[in-house]
């Protein structure tokens, strides 16, 4: 039996002994310390740990501190003894399935072979993506060709605004009037405006624009950013069909955010879509080898004809 036929033999049997995901669980979340040790030929461990270093031997099969280091990269002492009673479990629970005959229907046979692939499939994905390097000059150069364009390089616009908050065009029109006539927005909020924010005059400072859309509408930030410092607009329906009389009190302008601020950001981001074509390209490239190797039927057909 070659080596990937055994590993999709395993994985069909333990695939149906549903205690051993419970303790993949117990493995990844703890386990209580009340809770019986495995047997097993445990070894001492050192505080730091070589990754030759076996660890435990069940059946003459060894397992080492590096083997570990797959299911837990970082280890300590309390991981390493969960993650070793982890694994003398697993052979335990994979033996018991092997005397009860488990895992010979079809579901389970295909769900592992798709299992015992997807290891490996894994690893030529991993390996590919390991091998993409973005350098400082392209940051670098991402930043000079987008920091005007990209709105996550720059620092959002602030707008602020007084505001009296009524429930009828009519009222909206009266405190127009008394504005006009010039009476204090802040003083009239705190008399005749409904809204939460009536005992603070209405004030509003520094609200991004999409904070004033969520809790106003659309319509009130459109007229807001048209108008300039000192304007009062309105009377404008808000989002909740009240009515809104404001007066526009500044806005600071978006800024570029320093490069040494953002180069992290933006070196995550060109990886991520180095990542993404990589793969992209990868699979495309294999299915191209391999176009004479498999045959798309029933509604694939339908699709791959539409296309």
């Amino acid at each position: 039996m070659n080596f990937m036929e055994n590993c999709m033999k395993k994985s069909v049997l333990v695939l149906f002994v549903v205690m051993f995901v419970f303790l993949g669980v117990q493995f990844a979340f703890g386990q209580d310390a009340n809770t019986p040790a495995a047997v097993g030929k445990a070894v001492a461990v050192p505080p730091i740990p070589d990754a030759n270093q076996v660890i435990m031997v069940f059946d003459g099969k060894e397992l080492t501190i590096g083997q570990l280091q797959y299911l837990a990269p970082k280890l300590d002492a309390e991981t390493i003894k969960k993650a070793a009673e982890y694994w003398l479990d697993s052979q335990l629970l994979y033996e018991e399935a092997v005397k009860q005959g488990l895992g010979k229907d079809e579901k389970s046979k295909f769900l592992a072979d798709m299992n015992s692939k997807k290891v490996f499939a894994n690893a030529v994905v991993e390996k590919a993506l390991n091998e993409i390097k973005i350098d400082d000059s392209q940051v670098k150069k991402y930043y000079d060709e987008n920091k005007d364009t990209d709105q996550s390089l720059k620092e959002p616009m602030y707008l602020s605004f007084s505001h009296i908050t009524v429930d009828s065009q009519e009222k909206a029109e009266e405190v127009l009037k008394k504005l006009n006539e010039g009476n204090d927005i802040n003083v009239l909020a705190k008399e005749m405006s409904v809204a939460n924010d009536a005992s603070k005059g209405g004030r509003a400072a520094k609200y991004q624009q999409n904070t004033i859309e969520s809790r106003y509408g659309k319509e009130f930030l459109d007229a807001l950013l048209g108008a300039s410092e000192g304007k009062v607009i309105g009377p404008i329906k808000n989002k909740d069909g009240k009515y809104e009389v404001a007066m526009h009190e500044g806005k600071r302008e978006p800024k570029v955010k320093d490069f040494d601020k953002v180069s992290g950001q933006i070196k995550s981001k060109l990886e991520n879509e180095a990542k993404g074509k990589t793969v992209e390209g990868l699979l495309k490239k294999l299915r191209e080898n391999a176009k004479d190797r498999y045959v798309k039927k029933g509604a694939l057909a339908t699709d791959a004809n539409s296309q």
